[in-house]
């Protein structure tokens, strides 16, 4: 551990930075308060102005991911809802996987900061655009942002970074798995080992986004 120096000036954000530092660097497990303190070279105690606690740290933590989504597909007046809806569910996907720990903060608590409602508010928008009630459009926001969350996780614990190259090299590795299953234990599952190793890449992805939101969007109520 660093020995604390001079006072130094600190912010939420220095604090912030120094939390996904020790993330990217030690990996999520490692993360508290005094490893983030070790990092900015201060005593743990310096920290308790800007955070009360780690589940504090993991909100802001959380709050910055958030704040980092692009909302612009969602607002722009050129696209259809579903092509809006479409291309913002593309982008969250790929901020969470791309900023460290990403995926495992979305797991540790509700996502209800004020950044995470403007996201939520930007989705009902989309949808009531659709012809939606706004009852209908909250239980469409809540799905799609459902399906993000869930592929997210399960792309990450599959080793997903969201950078192309190494979603196809995970591709290729679960194909050459899947040569030596069974056939005749899974026959369906050999006939479509092309489809089920790529189920954790953009292609597949789109594929899922796109039939959830042509199914929600196909009948808007009244």
């Amino acid at each position: 551990m660093a020995t604390p120096g001079p006072a130094r000036r600190l912010s939420e954000s220095a604090v912030l930075d120094a939390a996904f530092a020790v993330v990217a660097e030690h990996g999520f497990d490692a993360l508290s308060i005094r490893r983030v303190a070790s990092a900015l070279g201060v005593s743990p105690n310096a920290l308790y102005t800007y955070v009360a606690d780690r589940a504090d740290l993991l909100r802001g933590m959380v709050e910055r991911v958030m704040a980092a989504i692009d909302l612009s597909a969602l607002e722009t007046t050129t696209l259809s809802p579903a092509d809006r809806l479409e291309q913002f569910a593309v982008e969250m996907r790929r901020t969470l996987l791309g900023h460290p720990g990403g995926a495992a903060l979305i797991m540790t608590g509700p996502i209800d900061g004020p950044h995470s409602l403007l996201l939520n508010e930007a989705l009902l928008r989309t949808v009531v655009d659709a012809g939606y009630s706004l009852d209908d459009a909250a239980r469409a926001s809540y799905s799609l942002q459902v399906y993000v969350l869930g592929t997210v996780m399960l792309e990450a614990a599959d080793g997903g970074t969201g950078d192309p190259e190494r979603e196809e090299a995970l591709a290729v590795e679960r194909r050459a798995a899947l040569e030596h299953v069974d056939a005749s234990g899974v026959p369906l599952t050999a006939q479509t080992a092309d489809i089920v190793a790529r189920y954790n890449t953009t292609e597949q992805f789109r594929w899922g986004i796109r039939r959830l939101i042509d199914g929600m969007l196909t009948t808007p109520s009244s």
